[in-house]
């Protein structure tokens, strides 16, 4: 490996890329990222060359094309869970107007109110007439 000026410890590599400790971590196990480890047991630093970074980087498109790629992705998730509250909306609606169709048809509180007042009226015609 190079001089220790020529690396970076793996939170460096982690903001030079803006990804996780955690990521590099797992590029540095599936060899994606080249790294050493160097120091006795308790203070020991996995360093990685500043080229293996520049050429990750490189690979994903470049820093500035990442935090695009971040904003555009962060854009569609909230219109994402706009859509799906709309989806749910909708879904409910569609729900409680199955149900309606699918109810036997009770008349509502106007027509029963109607339907009283023409009973009420037939029945005053019938007292009306048998006097």
């Amino acid at each position: 490996m190079t001089s220790h000026t020529d690396t970076l410890t793996v939170a460096q590599a982690a903001e030079a890329l803006g990804v996780s400790e955690r990521t590099i971590w797992r590029y540095l196990k599936s060899g994606r990222l080249p790294g050493e480890t160097t120091g006795s047991p308790g203070s020991q630093r996995t360093l990685i060359a500043v080229e293996a970074i520049d050429g990750l980087r490189s690979e994903r498109g470049g820093a500035g094309q990442s935090d695009e790629l971040r904003g555009e992705r962060d854009r569609l998730m909230v219109a994402l869970r706009a859509t799906e509250r709309e989806r749910d909306q909708l879904r409910d609606r569609v729900t409680v107007l199955q149900r309606a169709v699918a109810e036997p048809h009770r008349p509502g509180p106007m027509a029963r109110a109607l339907e009283g007042a023409m009973v009420m009226a037939n029945r005053a015609r019938s007292l009306r007439t048998s006097f």
